[in-house]
């Protein structure tokens, strides 16, 4: 009950900033407009990664947390936050964005310690980190997350929904013998996403306050999830195995992991933007955007529930990586197939069968 200030602090706070913070955002041109790889419709302020921001910082502040880790936390995220804010009105490269991703990454894990050191056992033998190997795996880990949150930020709802599922499973995961810091913090910022959804949700109802997150919210929310996983996974006592965080990240571990083999082989570079993302190929597939959001939504609840059932059952890390591994080769093979596609979703939430990919 003592989180209910907190959380309704945060997602009230980011409402009325993102309705306050509109009108300039038209005035200083910080707007996303259709075109080239962005498919929707009008001119949308790009206001979401500062409303959650400040609704974070508020409900965070409003905690009994350590000086230290909430300032190390919210530090990192405003940086990443004016950085993308910067990205969203200017277009940076991805490799002036970098740079400032493995700072944030380095301030969250020294200022809180939050550092892997057990990846588990893949292969039947736990598997342990330790010194410097361990501070470079776990910032290289914080970006990869990062930028998975970005790819997956393509299409009205769906980054927002999809972490407010992961927010939700280690809510879920921390509340049961986990760390309190990684509960309550997360439990707040699911109220800055909740709000943010309010004006992204792909529905009629919030046409004419809709707005986007851009590459300040996508950056924010993908570090966030990174920094409690990590919580919720690592210590002397994690509330779940380091494994079942990646089933909680599922489908966003799949689109990254399948994005950068497709480049590569490709002879792209990784970071170069294309339509191959898994929301893409549903979209493709002639859904429309609601159907789409449907359908990758439920894939990640099932797959996040699904881990955390494992993780309950004591199912052996071995195993859990296995079925992690075929369960995403599978989800990637069945979002080729279009008819199959199209059978899963209702009438309603179709749209015409477009003549091929972009």
């Amino acid at each position: 009950m003592h989180l209910i200030g907190p959380a309704a602090a945060s997602f009230s706070l980011c409402l009325l900033a993102m309705f306050a913070l509109r009108p300039l955002a038209i005035a200083m041109n910080w707007i996303d407009r259709p075109g080239g790889r962005k498919l929707h419709v009008g001119e949308v302020p790009v206001v979401g990664g500062l409303g959650m921001l400040l609704g974070m910082v508020l409900g965070i502040g409003l905690l009994n947390l350590p000086d230290s880790m909430v300032g190390a936390f919210l530090g990192a995220c405003a940086m990443l936050v004016t950085v993308g804010l910067i990205d969203d009105r200017f277009d940076l490269s991805p490799w002036i964005r970098l740079p400032v991703q493995v700072v944030a990454a380095l301030v969250l894990v020294i200022g809180t310690g939050a550092v892997i050191s057990d990846v588990g056992a893949p292969f039947g033998e736990e598997i342990r980190l330790e010194g410097m190997f361990s501070y470079v795996f776990t910032v290289l880990t914080i970006v990869a997350a990062i930028n998975a949150c970005n790819m997956l930020d393509g299409m009205d709802g769906l980054a927002g929904a999809l972490a407010m599922v992961a927010l939700a499973a280690l809510a879920i995961l921390a509340n049961d013998g986990g760390p309190v810091a990684a509960f309550s913090a997360g439990v707040v910022i699911m109220g800055a996403v909740a709000a943010f959804l309010v004006a992204n949700l792909p529905i009629a109802l919030n046409r004419d306050v809709r707005c986007f997150m851009g590459d300040s919210g996508s950056a924010l929310l993908g570090f966030s999830v990174a920094w409690l996983c990590i919580t919720v996974s690592q210590g002397s006592a994690p509330a779940a195995k380091p494994v079942t965080m990646l089933w909680v990240v599922a489908l966003p571990l799949y689109d990254l992991s399948w994005t950068v083999i497709r480049r590569t082989i490709r002879g792209m570079s990784p970071l170069k933007p294309d339509n191959g993302h898994l929301h893409h190929l549903v979209l493709q597939a002639g859904l429309g955007v609601r159907g789409a959001f449907v359908l990758l939504v439920v894939l990640a609840v099932l797959l996040a529930s699904f881990g955390i059932a494992l993780d309950r059952l004591g199912t052996p890390d071995s195993w859990s990586y296995a079925l992690l591994i075929v369960a995403g080769v599978l989800i990637v093979r069945l979002l080729y197939c279009v008819d199959v596609i199209r059978k899963l979703i209702p009438r309603s939430l179709r749209q015409a069968r477009p003549a091929g990919p972009d």
